[in-house]
């Protein structure tokens, strides 16, 4: 039995680890699903719809369990890009907080980490991200986003830092990761993306 265990993570990164797993998985392999979270369940469970799979569900407590068997063969899974869109082809991730969205400053902190963290798995990534204001210290030594803005460095994705931002709040010896830059790249990159995503 193969057990894909999604506790703990927020959308869209349990869809994002269920889609690998059942690739991976063989043919009349039986497969579990687990997530503690009620919006990834639905998430979930409208994907599994869409590749033709009733899978049986189990709820202990907190914890969600999705049981199903791996068909010999399973539909075109570009629908799961419905449930983790990407925009078009060039695009660009600007961020401009340490938060994401408006509201709780620590519900905002924690869904700007699930975006960043779950960023580097989506099949189609970036060509840069930009950082300025306070969402420059997302790369700072310590947080676990810098090491996913890492990961998305090496796979090619610029990380731009506001020099100006830098300085202003004194953290350029805690950068980890991006190269400092100024506002005119910062424009540059904008108006030239495709398309801009503001999380």
């Amino acid at each position: 039995m193969k057990q894909i265990d999604t506790r703990g993570q927020l959308c869209p990164a349990p869809l994002i680890l269920a889609k690998k797993g059942i690739e991976e998985a063989t043919a009349g392999e039986m497969i579990e699903i687990l997530t503690d979270n009620d919006t990834a369940l639905c998430n979930l469970r409208n994907y599994l719809a869409e590749l033709k799979l009733t899978p049986q569900l189990r709820s202990e407590g907190a914890v969600h369990t999705l049981t199903l068997v791996k068909p010999g063969q399973l539909p075109d899974t570009s629908g799961a890009e419905r449930f983790c869109t990407t925009p078009g082809k060039d695009y660009i991730v600007v961020i401009k907080s340490d938060v994401m969205g408006q509201g709780d400053s620590q519900l905002g902190q924690i869904l700007l980490r699930a975006f960043v963290n779950s960023l580097k798995e989506a099949a189609l990534l970036p060509k840069a991200i930009l950082l300025y204001n306070s969402g420059i210290k997302i790369a700072l030594t310590g947080t676990d986003t810098a090491a996913s803005l890492q990961e998305l460095e090496e796979k090619g994705v610029a990380i731009i830092a506001c020099g100006t931002c830098v300085d202003y709040y004194e953290v350029k010896n805690q950068l980890a990761v991006g190269m400092i830059s100024n506002m005119f790249t910062l424009t540059r990159y904008m108006s030239e993306a495709g398309h801009i995503v503001y999380p």
